[in-house]
């Protein structure tokens, strides 16, 4: 799985990440996963940032999982620390 990294993540968002793809259907974990890392990426990237951090995950899991399981996500990574709250860092969520 981590090689399809290519950037830094934090390693309390990569956990979180690992978790939240688990309850996914296996036909469709390993694309979820690809979409999610890249997005990831590319939010990072477009804050300036060298690492993937929680609020990059939080938006590319809003906009790249199907809503159909969407929620299972979400509620994976609130089990490991990451909230909805930080997919925008403007409203001051600590990450």
């Amino acid at each position: 799985m981590s090689e399809l990294k290519s950037m830094i993540w934090d390693d309390t968002v990569w956990d979180a990440l690992r978790a939240s793809v688990t309850p996914m259907p296996p036909f469709v974990r390993k694309k979820a996963l690809f979409e999610i890392i890249q997005a990831s990426e590319e939010n990072a990237r477009s804050r300036s940032s060298k690492q993937v951090e929680a609020v990059d995950l939080v938006k590319a899991v809003n906009e790249k999982v199907p809503s159909s399981i969407r929620k299972i996500c979400l509620e994976a990574l609130e089990e490991h620390g990451i909230t909805e709250d930080q997919r925008d860092s403007s409203k001051g969520a600590a990450i």
